[in-house]
């Protein structure tokens, strides 16, 4: 029998670690009625974010004319329900490849969000370019990776507020502790 490479071993043993510390938990799961005790999630809905730094290799602002390859950075303030601002977020997005199936650009986008209580969060994903420009929500994984609930997973979405200007956007994050 032959050897397999330390380095295909070692991919193999991250990527079973990595599912197993991603994954939710089955809802029979013991650590579910944990989510019951207060302080385990951090839901934060019908925010706001308003640009204040966009840079682009493309000059259309209007998401209208994308093209492969395409790179941006974005810095956005986020506003709570009540108009106060909470944080903000930093990240960057590049349009990886046309999707054949239906000729629209799929982006990677990634970002590390930082609140005012402690909260920072990584998050990030792939995006249909032309449905998040049309107004519909994008939606990736989040994690905290640091502050009071370090290690919560969950998601982040996100979406233009009018079509055709991503100047401000309605979002929201929900992450909990297994």
């Amino acid at each position: 029998m032959a050897s397999r490479p330390l380095p295909l071993l070692l991919d193999q043993a991250v990527s079973r670690l990595r599912a197993r510390l991603a994954a939710p938990p089955p809802t029979i799961s013991d650590s579910v009625g944990r989510l019951a005790r207060p302080g385990r999630s951090l839901i934060l809905r019908d925010l706001r974010e308003k640009v204040v730094a966009y840079s682009s290799t493309n000059s259309d602002p209007t998401g209208r004319t994308p093209t492969e390859n395409d790179f941006a950075t974005v810095r956005l303030e986020i506003f709570g329900p009540d108009g106060k601002q909470i944080g903000h977020t930093q990240g960057a997005g590049q349009m990886l490849y046309r999707d054949p199936t239906d000729g629209h650009f799929v982006a990677y986008f990634g970002e590390q969000i930082t609140l005012d209580d402690g909260h920072v969060i990584r998050a990030g994903g792939l995006v249909d370019d032309a449905r998040l420009t049309a107004g519909e929500f994008a939606s990736f994984p989040a994690v905290v990776v640091a502050g009071p609930l370090r290690g919560a997973i969950g998601y982040r979405t996100f979406r233009p507020l009018v079509k055709d200007s991503h100047s401000e956007y309605e979002s929201a994050l929900v992450l909990f502790l297994k």
